[in-house]
């Protein structure tokens, strides 16, 4: 069954997932790119502060000068003129090169960031230093060739600040990420808990109990809580209009059933045994049709609405006055059940379970046994009722439960009290099987009852 909630918590899951996997993988480029953009634009500016100095340095020199003493260059900055500062610079005139002195005696490669000017590039330096290097070409000073500037910086301290921060800005990230989450899953149980009143309104009313319906909710989902509730008081009022009339109608038709009867005691007073048999027989069908039309009735006319069925101590008391109304004391009753309530009606559990003890009673010499066994999760009601009577033949079995059905003619009643089990049993959407018990020997009959959580 696909569920709402969980299609929601999970889609906004993903999003939220996705979003900082994707902050997450930003965080691990942007601040870098970002340092070494702002580094390099710096390291340009020095490039173009050493051309000038040494521009300088070549007019104070003279155009005869053999060579340019580096010295001249001091001008360009301290940090340039540390051994191994993480600064350094060099100079290609020609076939000249003029080295920074805080390259020391270090080769650091950066005649080959030279060789490809306007560049910008990381390269290894001295004790572990990160390098970014930016080299650039400038005309030519005196007619002479090109002049080529390349300038590098180490970045180490500042890749270590990138990786705390980016650390720092992860972490803070899956906390937010995991709020975000939290916060998400209430906002989504606390608007869709309306549904869940709903929900509980409906169980409601398949058991019999009231469904008032105070929830308020979004407007998308207001409108459905209306219906609901509008359905339940609808439910309510039909059902009880349906037992009122079924109620009324069977005061009307045994009044005129009972005058019948008085009228045939007449008549087989009067001589006519005969016709009083023909009429009795009919009218006791007619009796019997009646009853178990306006059983059928009932049922279908709005399904449970009574309070929940406590097995043990209301099947005891059923079995009692079963016992005296069939000879007290002649037939022991054993009940297996559990002291527990089930979401049943239990006017209609106490009528099924009349109906199949009435007829155990009728046919046992002396035990019946009634066993109630619900399943684990307490969604099923299954139980069996049996008797040591001579049972029912194989034949008969699978006719048991149509209505009018009497194996024996010579017993008292119309045959209805079966097909009435089977009618409640039907409503409930259960299943009712009819054999010989394995116990007791005699007729057993098993019903299995799906409920309402």
């Amino acid at each position: 069954m696909i569920s709402l909630r969980r299609r929601l918590s999970l889609t906004l899951a993903l999003v939220l997932i996705a979003a900082g996997v994707l902050l997450a993988v930003g965080l691990q480029d942007f601040p870098r790119r970002l340092v070494e953009r702002h580094v390099a634009g710096r390291l340009g500016h020095d490039a173009d502060l050493i051309y000038v100095r040494l521009a300088d340095a070549l007019a104070v020199a003279g155009p005869d000068a053999g060579g340019l003493d580096p010295t001249r260059l001091a001008s360009a900055g301290p940090v340039y003129e540390l051994p191994l500062s993480g600064h350094y610079f060099l100079i290609e005139r020609g076939g000249q090169q003029i080295r920074s002195r805080s390259m020391w005696d270090e080769a650091i490669p950066l005649a080959d960031a030279a060789a490809a000017p306007g560049t910008v590039r990381r390269a290894d330096g001295p004790a572990g230093q990160a390098l970014l290097v930016v080299s650039k070409r400038f005309p030519g000073l005196g007619g002479d060739a090109p002049v080529t500037v390349t300038v590098a910086e180490d970045l180490a301290a500042l890749d270590a600040a990138i990786a705390d921060f980016r650390l720092k800005t992860l972490a803070v990230l899956a906390l937010a990420l995991s709020l975000l989450l939290i916060l998400q899953r209430r906002l989504l149980l606390k608007g869709l808990a309306p549904l869940d009143a709903a929900v509980a309104a409906c169980r409601r009313l398949e058991c019999g109990e009231s469904a008032e319906l105070d929830a308020t909710a979004p407007a998308e989902v207001q409108p459905m809580l209306d219906a609901v509730r509008r359905f339940a008081r609808h439910h309510s009022q039909r059902l009880g209009r349906i037992r009122h009339a079924v109620a009324n109608l069977s005061h009307a038709l045994k009044t005129p059933l009972a005058v019948l009867a008085q009228q045939v005691d007449r008549v087989e007073v009067q001589g006519d045994a005969e016709l009083a048999r023909t009429m009795r027989v009919q009218l006791d069908a007619m009796g019997g049709t009646i009853e178990r039309e306006l059983r059928r009735a009932r049922l279908a006319g709005g399904g449970s609405t009574g309070a929940h069925f406590d097995a043990r101590a209301q099947l005891r008391l059923l079995a009692d006055v079963l016992g005296r109304l069939h000879g007290e004391g002649r037939i022991a009753v054993e009940i297996d059940a559990p002291a527990q309530g089930f979401a049943a009606d239990r006017e209609d559990m106490l009528e099924l379970f009349g109906n199949l003890l009435d007829n155990a009673f009728k046919w046992a010499r002396a035990r019946v046994r009634v066993t109630v066994a619900p399943d684990t999760a307490g969604s099923v009601l299954a139980f069996s009722v049996e008797d040591d009577g001579p049972g029912v033949p194989a034949e008969v079995l699978a006719r048991l439960g149509a209505p009018g059905l009497r194996t024996d003619e010579a017993r008292p009643g119309h045959g209805l009290g079966l097909a009435i089990a089977s009618d409640i049993v039907a409503q409930y959407g259960g299943a009712i099987g009819f054999g010989r018990g394995s116990l007791l020997g005699g007729l057993r009959v098993d019903v299995r009852l799906p409920l309402t959580a």
